[in-house]
């Protein structure tokens, strides 16, 4: 069973089965050497995205893995598995927001800072990959700095909605060491 199989306890703790995998719209830890892992997450259905600016803890899938605040995104693509249309001139953003939603924070991290904008023309074909340039990626900024939490992926969409879409998000991340490898934002 897939980890988005959830069901929550008397106590409102949500409980996962099974482990996380990339092909459920869940963020998967898939590799990990030491202070460096791979993230995958699928997007699977663009028509479900909201508005970039309407992104909140109830956005979130169950369970995704935590990026620890203060990782560093070394570098991030978007491949399209399936073709990205619209009745408008939609544009994808990915981004990161507060992993724990418990509402200590701002919640939002950078909900546009993998990458920002993302064109219809750069998603029109299955096998397009989009090198995700962002502020998280060129290291203006840390994971979590502004939410001054632990972060997940989250995606948006600006200007119009999509009626089609899906595709494959991997990140190549440098966690902080330390005390279970947590660390202060820079």
């Amino acid at each position: 069973m897939p980890r988005n199989a959830t069901w929550t306890n008397s106590d409102g703790l949500i409980v996962g089965f099974g482990t996380h995998t990339e092909d459920n719209g869940v963020l998967a830890v898939t590799g990990d050497s030491g202070t460096r892992r791979t993230y995958v997450i699928e997007l699977p259905d663009a028509t479900a995205l909201e508005d970039t600016d309407a992104i909140t803890v109830a956005s979130l899938g169950p369970q995704h893995a935590v990026i620890p605040r203060g990782s560093k995104i070394v570098s991030a693509s978007f491949s399209v598995t399936t073709i990205f249309t619209s009745e408008g001139s939609a544009t994808l953003d990915i981004g990161t927001y507060e992993a724990a939603g418990d509402g200590s924070s701002s919640g939002d991290d950078d909900a546009d800072g993998i990458d920002a904008d993302i064109a219809l023309t750069a998603l029109d074909a299955v096998g397009d990959l989009v090198v995700c340039d962002g502020a998280l990626i060129t290291g203006a900024v840390a994971c979590g700095a502004v939410a001054d939490a632990d972060v997940t992926v989250v995606f948006g969409f600006e200007a119009a909605a999509f009626t089609a879409g899906a595709g494959v998000l991997t990140l190549e991340v440098i966690v902080p060491s330390g005390s279970q490898g947590r660390s202060l934002a820079a």
